[in-house]
């Protein structure tokens, strides 16, 4: 984020902390700007963003509580778990905090910042600091939209289940594929292209109109037969089959007795 706001002109970047002295040069590197500093001595800004990983925030704040604000700083975080409430040590010291969360995944940043534009960012705070840091992101092609602070959990939940499951998810399809006897130079563009055609559908309707296979169908002899195979393969890629076959049979339009014998077999209720 600090290398996009940079580059267009939308901040001068100061300074950099890091845990260790790499971290703050690779930073400063791939950032193209700022210079090296301690927690204890950074200077005055109107922005501070702290990007550390969730678990080390409450400690970067306890710390940042013997920083010397003015009236007007900001303090933000991007963490999709927590909202700014965790930044409250600040608010007391009448500094403006929020939390913008880019609903992206970053695996690697010089890819992340090129196709940037049209990410959807989610947004929760202060008024005072999300009318500052708005325009901010919006001059990175950013999309905005707002969360319930105490909604947080949930939304992060649901990016993980959309994006980090989704490459777990397609682990295991491999591996079926694997033990199909497929190549993996064949089985994940053969992939690539169903799931391409599932996002284009969902782009269109609903879920419970996009959904197709053999739960959606109420195929029983299917359903047990991949089960028995899945079992055998890798007992937690079965667990994965049953749970979303139970998501997937909420959705299926089947009567009773279909939903009755399908919830049994995957292991809930129908």
């Amino acid at each position: 984020m600090a290398r996009l706001l940079h580059e267009r002109g939308a901040v001068a970047l100061g300074a950099v902390v890091a845990r260790d002295s790499k971290h703050v040069a690779d930073a400063i590197a791939f950032v193209r700007a700022g210079s090296a500093s301690s927690i204890q001595g950074l200077p005055p800004a109107q922005l501070t963003l702290i990007a550390t990983p969730d678990d080390a925030i409450e400690t970067v704040v306890r710390q940042l509580t013997q920083h010397a604000w003015r009236p007007g700083d900001i303090a933000f975080h991007c963490s999709g778990a927590l909202s700014s409430s965790v930044l409250a040590p600040l608010a007391e010291r009448g500094v403006a905090v929020a939390s913008v969360h880019p609903l992206k995944s970053f695996a690697d940043p010089a890819v992340a910042i090129r196709n940037f534009r049209d990410t959807w960012c989610a947004c929760e705070g202060d008024s005072a600091a999300l009318a500052v840091l708005g325009p901010l992101f919006d001059a990175v092609g950013a999309r905005r939209f707002t969360v319930e602070a105490q909604g947080k959990t949930l939304y992060h939940a649901a990016a993980v289940l959309a994006s980090n499951d989704l490459v777990a998810l397609m682990e295991a399809a491999l591996r079926c594929m694997a033990a199909a006897g497929v190549a993996q130079e064949q089985a994940w563009p053969a992939l690539r292209t169903l799931v391409d055609g599932t996002l284009d559908n969902l782009d269109s309707m609903p879920p419970r109109e996009a959904l197709t296979g053999p739960v959606a169908r109420g195929d029983l002899g299917t359903v047990a037969r991949q089960l028995q195979a899945v079992e055998t393969l890798d007992a937690d890629i079965a667990a994965s089959y049953r749970a979303l076959g139970r998501v997937a049979l909420s959705l299926a339009l089947l009567d009773d007795a279909g939903r009755a014998a399908l919830g049994e077999m995957l292991g809930g209720k129908p």
